[in-house]
């Protein structure tokens, strides 16, 4: 019947060659849909196999960024405020304040570990009393804490929440009942930083500034600060970490009896032991630190090192009624109590205020000054030994000299060098030593350095001498070894004394 219809119908019929082509063609086909579908598969599997490959890449990517992202921000404060920088919208303000405790190195030398930590707790948990809901704020790091404001911002608040800070920081603790006070630095976001990193990074210098202009204030943050304080700013971060890592150490140089030749004194000189720099002298430091009110902090930690090195002696050897002398800056005096701090340390050390005597820097600067005579008084009241070695404006302390109680009048080497020259103040320096001398004051002349200067004082009948002619500035140890020698050969003085 198969043959029959395609006999009977031409079209259907087919030659033999086109049967082998439509089987080369079927089999062509089923080769290249197989090779397909394999490359399907395969390039399937692959990127499969690199989007998990790439997926775990950025797994671990996304992993080292929250490495470093916690780096950053590795403490807690500067985290929580980074992340309510993120959700800030535009055209929103914040307010940042670091908060700077002033003179807290003196907690930390005066009390155990544990104490200062409960010092730090009390001030946390002020903040955060004060502290609303539109704010982060606690301990940062050290006597630093952080007041991060997020409600509305205007002059008159930025001011309300500046003098509330103060009042916070002002109250006694109840350790000790102490009453410090803090120097605060204040940003405004985002001008003044877009992180949180940023704007402490510029707080820091405005709590640079308001320790400058006298602490227990705060002072806002401008891009002029930098200008105008990046020098001393430097300086004052170096010294931080310098008294952080107890860099700064007393030398000793001493005051001599030329007609005895044994040490009656020694005057105590704050030096910096730089760790690249060496041995610094007080006048690559003290300005800046006279700037910023640490000097008042280096003024209880030097009588505090004075006194625990006189008792050091004292016990070792035979001391006699030799006196240590510390200076004493302005800011120094401005201290309320200060005369009391310093009376309680010697009496720590079992020791007396006469084995001391305090040095009185400038004290025609200080003559107005309410706390700073209060001071003075107390001063002698206690039995301190006193010193000036300020003239004041046309040598007026001729006329002053009897109502000053200090009983040592120390010529400077400015009066010396004076004197050396043959200057026509000479005259009067001459006069300031007899007004001395006629009020039964002790004259100690500093800065000697030649056998001339000596004969010269020695005319004026001055026997109380210190300079590089005796000794330059040396360690503890080695003035130990000087005190143990003293007296000098005499022989060293006799012939510019006859």
């Amino acid at each position: 019947m198969l043959d029959l219809l395609f006999l009977t119908d031409p079209s259907l019929s087919s030659q033999p060659w086109e049967i082998v082509v439509a089987a080369v063609i079927i089999v062509i086909t089923g080769v290249s849909l197989f090779f397909l579908y394999r490359n399907v598969i395969f390039n399937f599997k692959k990127n499969k196999l690199e989007r998990k490959s790439l997926q775990e890449d950025n797994g671990k990517e996304d992993k080292d960024n929250e490495v470093v992202n916690e780096f950053v921000s590795s403490n807690p404060l500067l985290a929580a405020i980074n992340e309510d920088i993120k959700k800030i919208d535009e055209g929103d303000l914040r307010l940042f304040f670091a908060i700077n405790i002033d003179n807290f190195r003196y907690i930390v030398d005066s009390y155990e570990q544990k104490d200062v930590d409960k010092i730090i707790d009390e001030f946390a948990k002020r903040l955060k009393r004060y502290c609303g809901k539109n704010c982060i704020t606690g301990h940062y790091s050290d006597d630093v804490f952080i007041y991060y404001h997020k409600g509305e911002i205007d002059n008159e608040k930025i001011n309300d929440i500046g003098q509330d800070l103060l009042n916070l920081f002002k109250q006694p603790t109840k350790l000790g009942n102490h009453e410090l006070t803090a120097s605060i630095g204040v940003c405004l976001f985002p001008y003044d930083g877009i992180t949180a990193e940023n704007l402490l990074k510029n707080a820091e210098i405005a709590v640079y500034v308001a320790k400058k202009e006298g602490k227990n204030r705060f002072t806002m943050y401008s891009q002029n600060l930098i200008e105008k304080e990046q020098f001393n700013i430097d300086y004052y971060k170096q010294i931080k970490k310098a008294i952080e890592y107890d860099e700064f150490l007393l030398y000793y140089q001493p005051i001599v009896d030329i007609r005895t030749g044994k040490i009656i004194a020694l005057e105590s000189l704050l030096r910096w032991k730089h760790p690249t720099m060496g041995i610094l002298s007080p006048g690559k430091f003290l300005n800046v630190m006279d700037l910023t009110g640490d000097i008042t902090w280096f003024g209880v930690w030097g009588f505090e090192k004075v006194t625990q090195r006189y008792a050091d002696w004292k016990k070792s050897f035979k001391i006699g009624e030799l006196f240590i002398s510390i200076n004493l800056a302005p800011k120094q005096l401005y201290v309320e109590g200060l005369a009391r701090q310093y009376f309680e340390i010697t009496g720590k050390h079992g020791l007396s205020p006469e084995n001391f005597c305090l040095e009185i820097i400038d004290y025609y600067s200080v003559t107005n000054n309410e706390v700073a005579q209060h001071n003075l008084k107390e001063f002698r009241r206690y039995g301190f030994r006193m010193s000036i070695d300020d003239t004041g404006f046309e040598y007026s302390i001729i006329e002053d000299m009897s109502k000053i109680s200090a009983p040592i009048f120390k010529l400077s080497r400015g009066n010396l060098l004076l004197i050396a020259n043959n200057d026509a103040s000479a005259e009067k320096i001459e006069r300031v030593i007899a007004q001395a001398r006629a009020n039964q004051k002790i004259v100690i002349a500093e800065g000697v350095e030649d056998e001339d200067m000596i004969r010269k004082l020695n005319k004026w009948d001055i026997r109380f001498m210190q300079g590089y002619y005796f000794s330059e500035p040396v360690s503890a140890e080695d003035a130990e070894k000087m005190i143990r020698k003293s007296p000098w050969d005499m022989y060293s003085f006799n012939h510019l004394i006859k």
